[in-house]
């Protein structure tokens, strides 16, 4: 007999959807860019389609990513592109603008929402595979918190609003964490294909989760040797359909069977090898078995992430949730840690930089320790006066987690970039000059007669500004460096990121100043209550100067 759906999954799943899915519109329409930092435009995915299958194995490969995401960005949109066509909306595709569309706008807008779209499915996917994990390992009460507190953790939801990779990546990583623990308990061929494809379609959206892929099919192999009593068995039917189906999916993911020098190609660009010259920098990726004092500066950028994307109270929750677990329930623990710490050690620290959104995954199996911790509570109180204390204390931790969502998406509905908008909109003149000195991902939108420039770091000088004499600049908090600084080609060379230059250094001061005949027009900005924020693209300050004369 088939067990009835949880009804507190489905409204769980339910809440996801709305905060997902809540002003979804965010920054849009806004061509093929968004306020998303490193978001992937439309035309960027059919892009990187149209160069991988636009002839054989022409050796091109995205520097920035793997093709997975453009691939299923560009899947997802073929219905509404194939409409186009046969509607005459998009007959002759072009890499210029408008790329064929006869209204261009309309066809990016619909686009970028149907990615968005996309990424909200991936979001709540999460949710469903975290409830999964939990109840498998746990129990269904600690699988209903675990749901609860992924689904109103904020970065899953701002990720859930944007088509960057990373709600995708997050997912892949852990279905293929649960379709190990499945696994790890049947010699059924479905769990064991899942757990190929999940970990192929994992590395074929961002390399940097293979460390966190490494030890799942041990784990499952060995529990099915020690079950079996039998070495023999890590070599059965299971481990066939596993390689088989990873082996395909990543094969058709990366359109290695079309361009197979291409794939080549990024792998030997990503070792820091490049095949030929590309014109992209080097990913800052060393690892080392220790780093000395820079292993200190991990753990705090660690803590800095997960302190912002569970809060403090659960951040303790967490920590006191993986102590009892490795006690109580150590199976169940190792499967929760064993890939979180080799992710960490052997990815996340061989990076410059672990930045929030490469936390997600880590995120997650945070709140499912929590959420088990908080089920144990519960489920050990008697009756009483004691027990309406916890419950109390139980339901101000999920509203505080769920005010948090709730807190994340006002600010995208409030963006700072919306009022900056508006302000120009009603005192700046239509074919007023504009400068910027940062991507457009962190600034407003400017509107069609506005003319836009984005001054080159050479030309970021104080003479040059006075020669240019623009009628509005325009600067971020977000990506605030880049008005001063520029990526080093190959960091291996410089050992730094980022490299300051001085004439933009010091237009930047004399602007801040009031050294230059300039003056501060008008700021805008939000401030969090409940979010220490992390997320660069979120709640960014937006100042605008205009002439003082």
């Amino acid at each position: 007999m088939r067990a009835r759906p949880d009804n507190w999954l489905l409204a769980i799943l339910a809440l996801s959807v709305v905060l997902n899915s809540w002003h979804l519109q965010w920054g849009l329409p806004n061509g093929n860019h968004s306020w998303a930092a490193d978001g992937i435009g439309p035309v960027t995915a059919l892009s990187v389609a149209r160069r991988n299958f636009g002839s054989w194995n022409s050796g091109w490969f995205y520097f920035k990513y793997p093709t997975a995401w453009p691939f299923l960005m560009v899947a997802a949109s073929a219905p509404y592109l194939g409409w186009l066509y046969l509607t005459g909306g998009w007959r002759h595709p072009s890499a210029t603008y408008p790329y064929g569309f006869a209204d261009p706008e309309r066809a990016l807008f619909v686009m970028a929402m149907i990615g968005r779209a996309l990424s909200v499915a991936f979001g709540v996917g999460i949710v469903a595979v975290a409830y999964g994990i939990a109840n498998r390992l746990l129990g269904r009460h600690a699988a209903r918190w675990s749901a609860f507190l992924v689904a109103t953790a904020y970065p899953v939801v701002y990720y859930a609003h944007t088509t960057n990779l990373d709600i995708s990546y997050c997912f892949w990583l852990v279905l293929a964490l649960y379709a190990a623990i499945v696994a790890s308990d049947t010699t059924r061929p479905l769990p064991w294909l899942v757990l190929g494809v999940a970990a192929a379609m994992a590395l074929s959206t961002k390399e940097q989760g293979f460390a966190w892929l490494l030890p799942l099919p041990v784990m499952a192999l060995a529990a099915r040797a020690r079950a079996t009593g039998r070495l023999q068995s890590v070599w059965a039917a299971p481990t066939w359909w596993m390689i088989g189906a990873g082996a395909v999916a990543l094969a058709v993911a990366n359109n290695v069977l079309i361009n197979p020098l291409g794939f080549a190609a990024r792998i030997a660009y990503l070792l820091g090898h490049p095949l030929g010259t590309v014109e992209a920098r080097l990913a800052p990726v060393e690892f080392a078995l220790w780093k000395g004092a820079k292993e200190w500066v991990y753990v705090e950028q660690l803590w800095d992430g997960l302190s912002s994307s569970l809060g403090i109270v659960l951040v303790g929750v967490a920590g006191a949730g993986a102590f009892t677990a490795l006690w109580r329930r150590p199976t169940a623990a190792l499967w929760l840690l064993v890939p979180t710490v080799v992710l960490y050690y052997l990815s996340l620290r061989g990076l410059d930089l672990i930045t929030l959104r490469y936390l997600l995954p880590i995120t997650v199996v945070a709140l499912i320790l929590a959420g088990t911790l908080l089920a144990d509570v519960w489920s050990q109180l008697g009756r009483g006066a004691a027990r309406w204390l916890v419950a109390i204390a139980l339901t101000a931790v999920a509203a505080l987690s769920l005010a948090r969502a709730v807190e994340l998406d006002r600010l995208l509905v409030t963006d700072s970039r919306y009022a900056a908008e508006r302000w120009m909109n009603a005192n700046v003149p239509p074919a007023a000059r504009v400068e910027i000195y940062q991507k457009s991902a962190f600034l407003p939108r400017f509107r069609g007669g506005m003319v836009v420039e984005l001054v080159p770091i050479a030309a970021r000088t104080r003479a040059g500004l006075l020669a240019r004499h623009p009628d509005l600049i325009v600067t971020s908090s977000a990506s605030y460096k880049s008005i001063t600084h520029t990526w080093a080609a190959d960091w291996r060379e410089t050992r730094t990121l980022l490299t300051p230059d001085p004439g933009a250094v010091d237009l930047l001061k004399g602007l801040e100043a009031g050294e230059l005949p300039y003056r501060v027009g008008a700021v805008f900005r939000q401030d969090p209550v409940l979010i220490r924020n992390r997320i660069t693209s979120i709640a960014p300050e937006i100042v605008v100067y205009v002439p003082s004369q």
